[in-house]
């Protein structure tokens, strides 16, 4: 607990940061809503002095507690064994044919074929760590969708007379740059724009909010029409309202995949939410793209036109998979 001198220190430009980036985080976790982070961001920035800066964040949990530090596994260790002998007797092979007056580069043939064992061996490491990557890269769709996948919330709200489900995921494009461009209070000003035109067309097409985290939504239709028609008119309200908004312009990117959520209620959190977050992550800002299964169930009316197909591997899922863009 701090004590009271401390409380009454006076708060720096460093100080009011580092409480600002904490509430975010604490936004980006679900904590706080977009009005709460807005309050609190420009409080903290109005701070004077630190008990202020307390306040914002008393009834949110600490950082946690640095993470002890990782131990090597036996593959990671048997690697680093393996170059560093690789590169210790080839450092003295090349001593040995300079010391004998150079000529015929012989040393190659040991640097070349045993170069070629040390990759392999070190190939599942590498793979691995390429892995963790990927998934420090999520975007705000794949955190709305491990979200769901946690909470599995009901859909049988939102689904149609026989049990099908349209998901429908949506975020802005480089929203991370946005942030860093705008700053804070700027950024969630633009966010709140946004946020608006998407809950105002989801009410206004019949759809159900399933979970909105950031800039990313995931949104519910018993109707795969319903939802297009959401998609097109999220991006044209979007496009309306923000394309000449001064912090602008944003492009938003939606996915769409429809699937069977109460007869095989496991299954579809485990698979169709998926490929309706990876279908998302695909699509370019201002785009709309479905899967085959929303193209079939639309398709017959004529109204809604489908092009440029694509085959797209979608991370997580086997095989490739046919995605379409709605025109």
């Amino acid at each position: 607990m701090a004590s009271e001198h401390e409380r009454s220190l006076r708060a720096s430009d460093a100080d009011r940061e580092r409480v600002a980036a904490l509430l975010r985080d604490h936004y980006g976790e679900g904590r706080l809503s977009d009005e709460d982070l807005s309050e609190r961001v420009e409080a903290a920035y109005a701070a004077r002095t630190m008990s202020e800066l307390a306040v914002l964040k008393a009834d949110l949990p600490g950082p946690p507690r640095p993470a002890r530090r990782r131990r090597r596994s036996a593959l990671e260790t048997s690697v680093r064994i393996h170059l560093t002998v690789f590169l210790v007797v080839n450092v003295m092979l090349v001593a040995i044919w300079a010391a004998a007056g150079g000529g015929y580069f012989w040393p190659i043939w040991s640097i070349l074929g045993w170069g070629i064992g040390v990759g392999c061996h070190a190939a599942p490491l590498l793979a691995r760590r390429g892995g963790r990557r990927s998934l420090e890269e999520a975007s705000s769709v794949d955190e709305v969708a491990s979200s769901v996948a946690a909470e599995r919330p009901s859909l049988r709200s939102a689904a149609a007379p026989d049990g099908t489900v349209t998901i429908l995921f949506s975020d802005i494009e480089g929203s991370t740059a946005h942030n860093e461009r705008l700053g804070d209070v700027r950024w969630l000003e633009l966010l709140r724009a946004h946020n608006r035109v998407v809950r105002g067309c989801v009410r206004a097409y019949g759809g159900f909010e399933v979970k909105s985290q950031g800039d990313g939504f995931m949104l519910a239709f018993p109707s795969a029409r319903k939802a297009i028609d959401c998609a097109r008119a999220i991006q044209d309200a979007i496009a309306a309202e923000l394309g000449n908004h001064p912090d602008g312009p944003i492009l938003v990117r939606i996915g769409l995949h429809t699937g069977e959520a109460i007869r095989e209620e496991s299954d579809f959190y485990g698979k169709n939410v998926v490929v309706a977050a990876r279908i998302a992550d695909k699509a370019r800002g201002g785009e709309v793209l479905a899967s085959a299964v929303v193209k079939q169930l639309t398709e017959s009316a004529g109204d809604i036109g489908f092009d440029d197909v694509r085959e797209v591997e979608l991370a997580g899922l086997a095989g490739t998979h046919a995605v379409y863009r709605v025109v």
